[in-house]
């Protein structure tokens, strides 16, 4: 996969709630709307 540029439109991904469900990031943006994504390792 190659890097994104800053504007550019990430790929559509489809990832799982806590309580398993499936919900794709396009749901999230659309009529001026963004979305945020932050990954966090857990560190224990």
């Amino acid at each position: 996969m190659s890097k994104l540029r800053p504007g550019q439109r990430a790929p559509d991904v489809t990832l799982k709630t806590l309580d398993g469900t499936a919900v794709p990031l396009a749901s999230f943006w659309g009529n001026g709307r963004a979305a945020l994504l932050i990954f966090l390792r857990h560190l224990a």
